[in-house]
């Protein structure tokens, strides 16, 4: 069987269907984020609604994954676009078989302005992701650093 792989851009309306992956994807990567699956949906809803894009991947017609980015002027080059990457998910039943580096290439190819520079940050614990993205051309650029302090009492 030879299935194909496609997208569609998501609305507002498809926060419910985005949230439960979100959620998934923060326990895949190890993240931090407390957020609930509701607060996820009303958050999801915010970036569809204030000029993020979200492409939903679809595998002969079922969603298997989606890819939440944005595109903005490069910070040195307002003339040229880049596009960041927030959040790229690819359902557990689906990874492992070429379909995420295939997702990205599509997105590449007719969601991102041509020439865009794709940006994109990983967790540091997040080995598989980053491998993942080393295979798909990308490599690292910065490191993010930050430090938990205390909260204290009175000042």
């Amino acid at each position: 069987m030879n299935l194909e792989l496609g997208y569609r851009m998501a609305g507002p309306e498809d926060a419910v269907l985005i949230a439960p992956m979100n959620r998934q994807l923060i326990a895949d990567e190890g993240s931090e984020n407390p957020m609930t699956l509701p607060e996820l949906e009303a958050r999801m809803r915010r970036f569809l609604e204030t000029g993020w894009s979200c492409a939903l991947l679809e595998l002969d017609g079922a969603v298997v994954g989606y890819a939440l980015f944005e595109t903005r002027p490069q910070p040195y080059d307002n003339a040229r676009q880049e596009v960041f990457l927030r959040q790229y998910f690819i359902a557990a039943d689906y990874r492992r078989q070429g379909i995420g580096k295939a997702g990205i290439a599509l997105l590449e190819t007719h969601a991102f302005p041509p020439g865009a520079t794709v940006v994109l940050d990983v967790l540091s614990e997040n080995t598989r992701g980053r491998q993942f993205w080393q295979r798909a051309g990308f490599e690292p650029y910065a490191v993010t650093m930050k430090k938990k302090r205390p909260v204290r009492n009175g000042g």
